[in-house]
């Protein structure tokens, strides 16, 4: 303070020398205390004016944010093949063009496909042909050779994604095929793709995912399974073949998953070339198998090789060749011109898909957990063997080549022998190899033979009120002997070799047929409880019996108790009525 005074003294001694000294004084202090408040205004209009302009800042950078983000905004899928940029200038009928989206339309592969400026593309948003403002063309998952009138060179490719900007006013012209291999034959496809996989730059990549602690599995397919798939599934053309070799990289979680993908679209840095990639683990594929697939192109043994990430957890299920099995036979199969033969293929396909939902969890786990806890094992539930494999050996299965066939046999072979112990085995027995629709099993007859006797109960209400109601019916086979009805065929039943046949006689009304339904309900009963291995069956004389096909009573009975008539024969065999 003392020396801001000193410093206002020689200015006023300076500019008024007339002041006295009191006067002098007084002024100082004012003007010491002024200066102050000035500077306080100052300073707080400083901070103000930089908190504004701060705000401004914050204000624009925001501004920015939302612009990029308004850039960046897009609609459409980018799918393998050709893919073009643009935005809809059908502004009164066009959402899209309406909030300047950029629009991703897909062309597909061609092998010679040209664009020229001012050519319109539909919309597919509005479906009108009003994308003409093209500013990018991408290339997805295929090869491809491109030549633009600006630079006037030609561009080859086979990298999974390349994009050409800027062509809204050049002429361009592109070949875009899906990615093949080039070898000259099959033994020469299997020479390059071992060495590919032997070779340092493949090394170095396994090295690096191996540092961030993920595991990978070597595998050649075998010549007898290549030469197979190659005809089956290829018609012989041996190039559209990618897993000669493939590596399956192993990971214990999804971020883990997400690492070991990074490194491999950064084989660039092993002077290799990524030139397919589908995600299948966040996507569902055609099978819902559920990895991560990436393609990588050995320029060295110009050869491509399959990459496939997946969960461990995924490969340590029970009993994992049931569904790879499964796969395999139904891989290749080609219906004849049969519908029968084509449902049951569709019906294949779609229990592999829902056997993957389980393996994959693609389904909730406690729904699995759910359809686990009915699994009973075959001893107790005792799989009925289907009648299109009646009298017929293994040999003779085989030999007639009849994929229907072998699917059955492979099916039926599985229900007897499988035994799982896991969640996820348990719920792939119960729901999609034993199935839950028709009766397969001894277990499967008696649930549909109860559920149809309630049925019956609930239609005939009479019958099943009197039975609420029932008074145990008396019956006399001589003068004063009288005997309770159910208790005498109690012991009677006891000695079953000696009597197996109880006919009740009695006037309409007398209660006969009400005696047989509680006779019918106790039986159950015994058979629930173990003290039986019989089923009951109540059988209707006047709505099944036919004296032209009087041997067929029970078979009639058991088709009106929506047992299929197929498997009639084989449920008599296993089940004692």
């Amino acid at each position: 303070m003392t020396g801001t005074l000193d410093w206002w003294s020689k200015i006023l001694s300076r500019s008024w020398p007339t002041i006295s000294g009191k006067n002098k004084h007084s002024l100082l202090h004012l003007l010491h205390h002024t200066s102050f408040i000035l500077f306080v205004c100052f300073v707080c209009l400083n901070n103000a004016q930089k908190e504004r302009s701060d705000t401004l800042h914050e204000i624009n950078e925001n501004g920015d944010d939302l612009q990029t983000e308004k850039k960046k905004a897009e609609i459409g899928e980018i799918k393998p093949g050709i893919n073009l940029q643009g935005y809809c200038v059908n502004k009164e009928r066009c959402l899209a063009s309406q909030s300047e989206l950029l629009i991703w339309i897909n062309i597909g592969f061609c092998r010679i496909w040209s664009y020229f400026p001012n050519t319109s593309f539909p919309c597919p948003h509005c479906g009108e042909l009003s994308v003409n403002s093209i500013l990018k063309l991408m290339t997805y998952n295929s090869e491809y050779l491109c030549y633009v009138s600006s630079t006037k060179k030609f561009v080859r490719r086979n990298c999974y994604e390349f994009t050409h900007e800027g062509i809204s006013k050049e002429f361009c012209t592109v070949r875009v095929m899906k990615i093949r291999q080039h070898a000259e034959s099959i033994e020469d496809l299997i020479k390059r793709s071992t060495n590919a996989m032997r070779s340092s730059k493949i090394i170095n990549l396994l090295k690096e995912l191996k540092r961030h602690g993920i595991t990978s599995m070597t595998s050649l397919k075998g010549n007898k399974r290549l030469h197979q798939k190659i005809l089956e599934d290829y018609k012989g053309d041996f190039n559209q073949v990618f897993d000669v070799g493939r590596f399956t990289i192993l990971c214990n979680t999804p971020t883990e998953l997400e690492t070991a993908v990074a490194v491999m679209k950064k084989a660039y840095q092993f002077k290799l070339i990524v030139s397919e990639d589908k995600d299948f683990f966040n996507k569902q594929s055609k099978t819902h198998h559920r990895s991560h697939n990436i393609k990588l192109y050995v320029p060295e043994h110009k050869v491509y090789v399959e990459m496939q990430a997946t969960l461990k957890k995924y490969t340590e299920i029970e009993n994992p060749e049931v569904s790879h099995l499964f796969y395999e036979h139904i891989r290749a199969w080609k219906p004849k011109d049969s519908p029968t033969e084509e449902e049951l293929k569709q019906a294949s396909d779609k229990t592999l898909t829902k056997i993957n939902d389980i393996i994959y969890e693609w389904i909730d786990k406690q729904e699995i957990i759910k359809i686990a806890s009915r699994y009973k094992p075959h001893s107790k539930i005792r799989i009925l063997r289907p009648p299109q494999l009646k009298d017929m050996t293994k040999k003779e299965i085989k030999s007639k080549k009849n994929i229907p066939l072998i699917l059955i046999q492979f099916v039926f072979k599985k229900l007897c022998k499988l035994n799982p112990k896991k969640t996820e085995g348990k719920a792939i027995y119960v729901k999609y190899i034993m199935g839950e629709k028709n009766p397969a099993s001894c277990a499967d007859v008696i649930s549909v033979l109860i559920k149809s006797k309630d049925q019956e109960l609930v239609e005939d209400k009479t019958m099943s009120q009197d039975l609420e109601t029932y008074i145990p019916l008396q019956a006399s086979d001589r003068l004063n002997r009288i005997h309770d009805c159910y208790k005498y065929r109690k012991q009677r039943k006891k000695s079953e070799q000696q009597q197996q046949v109880i006919i009740l006689q009695g006037k309409s009304g007398s209660g006969k047929s009400l005696f047989c339904r509680y006779l019918e309900k106790k039986l159950w009963e015994f058979y629930i409880n173990g003290s039986t291995t019989s089923v009951p069956v109540y059988i209707s004389l006047p709505k099944c019996y036919n004296e032209l096909d009087e041997n067929q009573i029970i078979s009639q009975t058991l088709q009106k108790k929506q047992i299929n008539k197929d498997i009639i024969d084989i449920i008599r065999r296993n089940i004692s009525f």
